[in-house]
């Protein structure tokens, strides 16, 4: 199913906060940064075990999705992080896409421009009989989305350029909607090549609902004012 990913996030800096509001926030972060790191090593002696199961994970991811779903990590967790995700990779078992997706979310959310190796990593990953395949690569430029926001780092957004050509709909899907938050989110204009790109995709694409979605985006205000290939 298509699904668009929120380049955005709640702990994400924001003028309109007050300085009551950022200290409350800034509170919050840290417990919750202190949620996924007191889980980590539970998580990978899950990761280290050939019998867990549904009941195990579970229970082991329970405070993540309780309270820290949302917690950008900081660059200092990325190599943890990174190897844990390098291990589920390597055992494989029962559960391993949702460890992967948990783990791949807290490193995206980082926006952090050490993130991108490794987002280019997960991007180019394949393997035999890989069915989590799609999802990665969404999850990776989800994560080059908010480091491109946040950085304007060139390699990211080339990356996202790269995801339009995907062989799933699906990811196409999604990067159309990530690219263009990726400049107009962080106050860019998205470039004319990006613009002329979207319109060959919205002609082009062989799935209806990615050339109905970018048709859509086409219609918004942002492109009148970009201009572009209309023919």
């Amino acid at each position: 199913m298509s699904i668009a990913y929120d380049t955005w996030n709640p702990y994400d800096p924001s003028d309109a906060d007050s300085l009551d509001d950022r200290a409350r926030l800034r509170e919050r972060l840290e417990r919750d940064r202190r949620t996924v790191r007191k889980m980590l090593p539970h998580l990978e002696r899950e990761i280290e075990n050939p019998g867990r199961d549904l009941n195990s994970v579970g229970e082991v991811l329970r405070p993540y999705h309780l309270s820290a779903r949302e917690a950008p990590m900081t660059s200092a967790d990325l190599p943890e992080l990174e190897r844990l995700c390098r291990l589920i990779l390597e055992r494989g078992g029962p559960r391993q896409n949702e460890i992967q997706e948990v783990l791949l979310r807290l490193i995206g959310a980082t926006a952090a421009v050490e993130s991108a190796p490794f987002l280019l990593e997960m991007l180019r990953y394949t393997r035999r009989g890989d069915r989590f395949g799609p999802q990665r690569r969404q999850l990776a430029l989800w994560g080059l989305a908010r480091v491109a926001i946040f950085h304007n780092l060139p390699e990211a957004y080339s990356a996202l350029q790269g995801g339009l050509d995907d062989r799933n709909a699906d990811v196409r899907y999604a990067t159309a909607d990530m690219i263009l938050n990726a400049y107009l989110r962080a106050g860019r204009d998205v470039p004319q090549d990006v613009v002329d790109r979207l319109h060959h995709v919205a002609r082009s694409d062989p799935d209806d609902s990615v050339r109905h979605a970018v048709q859509r985006y086409l219609r918004e205000p942002w492109a009148s004012a970009a201009g572009g290939d209309a023919s």
